[in-house]
């Protein structure tokens, strides 16, 4: 086999970890979920047409896109398209000893080299900065990961160049092309001239015919001069240094590039960074590849086969928890943390602190008995349930109650002119209501939804009028799960401001009633029918061992269903698009919602049962759900929501009529699952 050189890739993982290096290299040995996580995060955020637009605005035709993927001859395309005085390049390839870079685009004029990093990242000049606060020589923080990619091509593309012309003085420079959030578009559907396809089993982007009449547009991308800081970097002496690579750049590159391609495995101490290491192997695996992370807890930490599975710390909910400082002390599992180790949080007029939040979750998974005790007056079949407090919560409550979803995007190219990068797009919501009878009995109905399918169409204003709609007709309270949803109808209401359009101010007033905003007693606003938020009930009244560290609500969902025999016994029936009604599933066609794993004798989670979003993406429905889940859980739209928009956008009739239809069950269900959990509380306090 041809022996791998040190890339771009291999040194962003050496600044993460240098044992994963090993791990890296014997990628035909070692399970890595990263090189799925990359390809998702890319398609949600419009990373590959990110990278596609930064070759239309310098004008770089297929003959100047070096594609070869070996090393050699890629080396050997860019030196021959290298030898003309000017001339712009993408994926130039460079090779210095065992160092080996491809530049996402290279400008030359002469013996001046622009280096072009792009990334799909938002940046707005006035506000951000590429050095740490207060300093002229560290890195900010956010920004190693870029800045330190495009010093690293800059030192292997300067050295490269002494080599191959010696008695040439090329004056190399490093940039950063970033989304700029201070641009905004000036012709609609940049994002939809870039269409995502498989070619050979390779992702790559097909230009719309008029692509190119965007390097005359206003550029919403824009190269960033980092050279200065990256100048810092390769002499060694920008200030994070010391601490980062415990050596000076050039050192630390020859040491990881010597491990890398003689395949040494370099030590490395367990950390809380290891938490995110990709080189886990899931389910999903092939049987023969090797789990990396694990190897690393057992031979540095002193596992042993049975202690993974143990309640570990890595699993340990929510904030005032210093994880690396547990880990640092050895403190790798839940019954080694000790009362000084959790910060007290304030105490909440009812239900759980974040402190005790915690505290139970310890005390579930270890079976503490002397910290269940605290505990224990809630704790029924296993879950823990504040009948008291959630009754006095719920009592506030007005009938009808209207649960609310929303699906939005918000990608580096924007989909409609006017827009900037990264700004907000609405296109779907689902909408239940449950209706209370005055016997104490109650009604369920899909009352209704929105999709916006229409290409080219801004769709966030219809959005709100659809939801005015909606809601307008009764004071009852709506529920949102999360922020998500208050946050983007602050940001409609923003767009909104700054419109033309004849029903603004009514639109706006509507999202006064059910929204609040600001931090400042002078700017804050609560309007009167604010929605409820449903995880924060969640958080404070209830608790399932299986939900461990988690209150997304894919996570819930299924510890309610198994927690009520009530909701078993309903909906094993197919009940749903009959008895309740519903807007995708007609009365003959009614589903349950309940069906058990055949092997744990457990209800499947519904998500599960849905038509695959993740078929039409083409994407396997499970990398999707792991994108989801590594999304915050404040963030309430789904990976498959980020994702696809934009396939509705540019997709032919055919697939665009089975995805719409696939979103609108899978926003349905989200809206639904809050009903399960209303109705799970409902029956367990009120009946």
């Amino acid at each position: 086999m041809k022996q791998k050189l040190f890339t771009k890739s291999a040194f962003k993982t050496a600044l993460n970890c240098q044992t994963q290096l090993y791990y890296s290299y014997k990628r035909d040995e070692y399970a890595n979920q990263e090189l799925e996580d990359d390809f998702l995060q890319s398609l949600a955020e419009g990373g590959f047409q990110v990278g596609e637009l930064a070759k239309v605005y310098y004008g770089i035709p297929p003959e100047m896109d070096i594609e070869e993927l070996d090393y050699d001859a890629s080396v050997a395309s860019t030196k021959e398209l290298f030898e003309a005085d000017t001339i712009n390049i993408a994926e130039a390839a460079f090779r210095y000893g065992n160092l080996f870079v491809r530049t996402d685009i290279l400008e030359k004029c002469g013996d001046y080299i622009n280096i072009i990093e792009v990334k799909a990242k938002s940046w707005d000049e006035t506000v951000d900065s590429f050095y740490a606060r207060g300093t002229d020589d560290e890195v900010n923080h956010a920004m190693i990961e870029y800045v330190y990619d495009v010093a690293f091509q800059k030192y292997v593309v300067t050295k490269a160049l002494e080599e191959q012309y010696p008695d040439r003085k090329f004056i190399v420079k490093a940039h950063l092309m970033l989304a700029d959030k201070t641009k905004k578009a000036d012709v609609d559907g940049i994002n939809q001239r870039f269409k995502i396809s498989s070619v050979r089993g390779r992702k790559r982007i097909i230009r719309a015919e008029d692509a190119d009449i965007l390097r005359d547009s206003e550029h919403v991308l824009t190269a960033f001069d980092v050279d200065d800081l990256c100048n810092l970097i390769i002499a060694g002496k920008s200030g994070e240094q010391p601490l980062l690579l415990f050596a000076k750049f050039e050192e630390f590159v020859n040491e990881m590039a010597d491990a890398y391609c003689n395949q040494k495995r370099l030590p490395s101490q367990v950390t809380a960074t290891c938490f995110k290491c990709p080189f886990r192997k899931t389910s999903k695996d092939p049987e023969h590849l090797k789990d990396g992370h694990k190897e690393c807890w057992m031979d540095k930490a002193g596992f042993s086969e049975e202690d993974f599975n143990r309640p570990q710390v890595e699993e340990l909910w929510g904030m005032f928890v210093n994880r690396a400082l547990l880990i640092d002390e050895g403190k790798y599992f839940l019954d080694d943390i000790r009362e000084g180790d959790i910060k007290p949080a304030k105490e909440p007029e009812s239900g759980m602190s974040h402190s005790d939040r915690k505290w139970l979750q310890i005390a579930m998974a270890t079976g503490n008995k002397r910290r269940l005790k605290k505990f224990e007056e809630h704790i029924h079949d296993g879950v823990y349930l504040d009948k008291a407090g959630l009754k006095q919560e719920m009592s506030q409550w007005k009938y009808p109650l209207h649960m609310i979803d929303f699906e939005t995007t918000a990608v580096a190219l924007p989909f409609y002119k006017g827009m900037r990068p990264y700004e907000q797009v609405a296109f779907q919501f689902s909408h239940h209501v449950i209706y209370k009878n005055p016997d104490g009995s109650y009604r369920i109905e899909h009352k209704g939804q929105y999709i916006n399918v229409e290409k080219g169409h801004f769709p966030n204003f219809d959005f709100v009028r659809a939801l005015k709609k909606e809601l307008e007709t009764d004071n009852g309270s709506v529920f949102r799960y999360a922020a998500h949803e208050n946050s983007i109808l602050n940001e409609i209401r923003r767009q909104l401001d700054q419109s033309q359009e004849e029903d603004k101010d009514a639109l706006m007033a509507f999202i006064d009633t059910i929204t609040h905003r600001g931090k400042a007693v002078k700017d804050k606003w609560i309007g009167p029918r604010d929605m409820i938020d449903l995880l924060k009930v969640v958080k404070s009244y209830f608790y399932a061992p299986s939900m461990k560290g988690s209150n997304s609500i894919k996570v819930v969902l299924p510890a309610v269903l198994n927690a009520s025999k009530f909701i078993q016994e309903k909906y094993s029936k197919a009940i749903y698009g009959s008895e309740i009604p519903s807007k995708t599933i007609s009365a003959d066609e009614a589903i349950a919602w309940i069906e058990y794993d055949q092997t744990t004798g457990e209800v499947l989670n519904p998500y599960k049962l849905l038509p695959s979003v993740g078929a039409y993406l083409d994407i396997e429905q499970d990398n999707l759900d792991m994108m989801e889940d590594s999304l915050d859980e404040t963030v309430a739209n789904g990976g498959a929501a980020l994702a696809a928009y934009s396939k509705l956008q540019f997709s032919d009739m055919a697939s665009s009529a089975a995805l719409e239809k696939a979103l609108l069950r899978y926003c349905e269900l989200d809206t639904m699952a809050m009903v399960f959990i209303w109705e799970y509380f409902y029956n367990e306090i009120f009946k």
